[in-house]
């Protein structure tokens, strides 16, 4: 028995009068002891017990934080992917909703004067780009006027408690998230650090997304740069760049591939040529026949094109697909004379589309074949020169796309933005056929 404890009983227990008698004196000297002790033992095991629930408390609050701790990782993971490959603002809103427990939110951008909605989750009267309603406008203004979280109880405007949160970056107020309705209990000082900590990766994946935007506005103006280089130096085949892309986005349609493929073989069809920029206008538009020498120099522009689009990291796909354009399927075409399914399909789509283009229309050096004799020049090459496959793919693109000969837009319609960059336009197809 500890001193503690023993002076703890003494309180409790206080000392009777000692009999005369030795033997009764030993006994009762032995009874008192057990009972100290007894009463020391019973004290013990009830602090153990009480250690033991707390032990499991915080076990539990442990793993409490531990699931939380990843469900937020998971959260914000999704939301820098969310950045580049979504809606980054419907998937911030419902992260917040998820890890609160909240029914309902909106997501408020901040504009001049005032706020617009940028994702909203179970509020009816909230539109996608439109004002919000006066109760959200003011507790938007609220929240950025404090710069804190604010949690405002039900009233009269809202029929229940709502908590809302800043989102900034670098100081930078981007806007407001706001989230309604909990399913049990009220919004409490760990669902605003949940929200503080959306917010905070919410911000970062917005300014990365804005910066993502910059770059690929940067890199489709190289795209018009490019296509404007190849459309510029030969009048005959002006045109005829944008034409090859939109017959590969019917193709890449028609064949079911993904929207990174797709896009990836509508890049290269605008910008399979542009090796050609480096070769000569004297061969290029020379109305007879090439010299051998002479189509040595104009197979070249296939590695010429690939290399100059290499020094581009986000061209390096498209780059590929380039490169083994004129590759036939039965390996008898350049640079590598691959065949089959070792030429990027990429490419195997842009050699039919290309041929086709080239048969069809008028050129320095012969005049445009039919449709018809352009039909069956494709047939009569298949499984030689092109793939069998794509070969009757793109006769069903033909086939659906009759008003195909006209001025068009940029093949790419997943490329909306490479028309800003360029100001010619097309004025029909045109290239050379096997070279």
């Amino acid at each position: 028995m500890t001193r503690s404890h023993g002076v703890a009983f003494e309180q409790e227990h206080p000392i009777r009068r000692q009999p005369s008698d030795p033997v009764l004196s030993d006994l009762n000297k032995v009874e008192r002891d057990y009972r100290a002790f007894r009463w020391a033992y019973e004290r013990q095991v009830e602090e153990l017990r009480d250690a033991r629930k707390e032990i499991k408390a915080l076990r539990r609050e442990a793993e409490r934080q531990h699931k939380r701790a990843e469900r937020l990782r998971h959260v914000s993971v999704d939301i820098h992917k969310g950045a580049f490959h979504g809606d980054v603002y419907n998937l911030v809103l419902r992260s917040c909703l998820s890890a609160t427990g909240a029914e309902r939110g909106i997501f408020l951008l901040r504009t001049e004067p005032g706020f617009r909605i940028a994702a909203s989750v179970g509020i009816g009267d909230a539109t996608h780009g439109e004002a919000p309603s006066p109760f959200m406008d003011a507790l938007a203004r609220r929240v950025l006027e404090v710069d804190d979280a604010v949690v405002a109880p039900a009233g009269d405007e809202c029929l229940e408690t709502c908590a809302a949160m800043p989102v900034s970056m670098h100081g930078a107020q981007r806007g407001v998230l706001v989230v309604l309705g909990k399913r049990r209990g009220k919004f409490d000082e760990a669902d605003l650090d949940t929200l503080q900590y959306i917010a905070a990766h919410a911000a970062v994946a917005l300014n990365n997304a804005q910066l993502q935007r910059e770059l690929e506005d940067a890199y489709l103006g190289t795209v018009g740069v490019l296509a404007d280089a190849v459309e510029t130096k030969d009048p005959y085949t002006r045109g005829h760049c944008e034409e090859v892309s939109h017959f590969a986005l019917g193709m890449a349609l028609e064949l079911g591939l993904d929207d990174r493929t797709r896009e990836t073989i509508c890049l290269a069809a605008l910008l399979h040529d542009v090796g050609k920029i480096c070769i000569s206008d004297d061969i290029l538009n020379k109305p007879g026949p090439l010299l051998p020498t002479e189509r040595e120099v104009v197979k070249s522009h296939a590695r010429i094109g690939a290399e100059l689009m290499r020094n581009l990291p986000a061209l390096d796909g498209v780059a590929k697909v380039v490169l083994h354009h004129h590759e036939h399927f039965d390996g008898g075409g350049y640079p590598e004379g691959l065949a089959g399914d070792a030429i990027p399909i990429g490419s195997r789509i842009v050699a039919v589309i290309d041929a086709y283009c080239a048969m069809i229309d008028r050129r320095s050096y012969k005049p445009s074949m039919s449709e018809a004799e352009t039909r069956a020049e494709l047939i009569r090459c298949t499984g030689t020169q092109f793939d069998p496959v794509l070969v009757e793919a793109f006769l069903r693109v033909l086939d659906s796309d009759r008003e195909a000969r006209g001025p068009r837009p940029a093949g790419c319609g997943i490329l909306p933005y490479v028309r800003q960059h360029r100001e010619a336009s097309s004025t029909g197809g045109t290239g050379r056929q096997g070279t």
